[in-house]
């Protein structure tokens, strides 16, 4: 398997008030996690967040406090596939959240830091 780097800036157009975004943050993560999801995993026949508060004792409404141990699971769960669903969840986070300009060290884009530095900066 060949792996490629992609190298892109993302810079978003702020329309809603930053103290909307920080109420907000939770939820808009929770919801693109479950679009996320909806991609790899039929939600019909199996609950990806039952699963993770079953096996790992890690409730849905707990990952945006547990971003380190959400990151580890998936990564355990779906080796490179968790690539995937990283980038998928901030492209949705994007699509809501704007006037967030986010640029990876190194060029690598990981889920985990664009996290840190979402929170950060709203």
């Amino acid at each position: 398997m060949k792996i490629e780097r992609i190298n892109s800036t993302c810079t978003l157009q702020l329309i809603k008030k930053p103290e909307f975004y920080k109420d907000n943050l939770s939820t808009i993560l929770i919801e693109a996690i479950e679009e996320s999801f909806e991609i790899f995993i039929n939600p019909k026949k199996y609950n990806i967040f039952n699963y993770l508060e079953q096996e790992y004792a890690l409730a849905k409404q707990n990952i945006p406090k547990n971003i380190d141990k959400f990151v580890s699971i998936i990564e355990n769960l779906f080796g490179t596939g968790a690539k995937l669903i990283e980038i998928r969840i901030i492209e949705l986070i994007h699509k809501k959240i704007q006037n967030f300009a986010y640029n990876p060290k190194d060029h690598d884009l990981f889920l985990k830091e664009y996290l840190v530095a979402l929170f950060s900066a709203i």
